[in-house]
């Protein structure tokens, strides 16, 4: 699994939010809706797209946990509802790029943390988060960027 370093800007977003079980077909149904958001408001095709599970699922019940499409977005777009203004707090992060296939992600969470163990990287306290760009998701992959110290 090759891994990359980044340092990620702070960044204003525009995004959607789903309310219950990681994974599966609400998440799928939210991605679509964002994708049909961001072409209508013309920001899809030269975006970057971010997929931010907020909670620990192993805390907070299951029922409960959010998770946030996001799309960076420039200071003088309009956020036009559903969608919803928030902020990246961006951050330096060890980047991984995979197929996003259910094998390829379970692969990787079952080697990420002795990854970044062997690598002698440190966790930060955030979120975990999925990274596409319009061309990615076409093509099933994506990155998968574990923020470090």
């Amino acid at each position: 699994m090759g891994m990359t370093i980044e340092e990620l800007p702070e960044s204003r977003i525009a995004y959607f939010r789903n309310v219950g079980e990681y994974g599966g077909k609400q998440n799928q149904e939210l991605m679509e809706s964002f994708k049909k958001w961001a072409q209508l408001n013309g920001i899809f095709n030269n975006s970057t797209i971010l997929g931010i599970p907020q909670d620990n699922p192993e805390i907070i019940p299951k029922e409960e946990c959010r998770y946030d499409i996001c799309i960076i977005v420039n200071n003088h777009f309009m956020v036009k509802e559903p969608a919803l203004l928030g902020k990246f707090t961006g951050g330096k992060y060890a980047v991984f790029f995979l197929d996003h296939t259910k094998e390829a992600i379970n692969k990787f969470w079952d080697s990420i943390f002795s990854e970044i163990e062997k690598s002698d990287l440190s966790l930060r306290e955030e979120p975990i988060i999925e990274r596409y760009t319009p061309q990615m998701i076409d093509k099933h992959l994506c990155e998968i960027l574990v923020p470090i110290v």
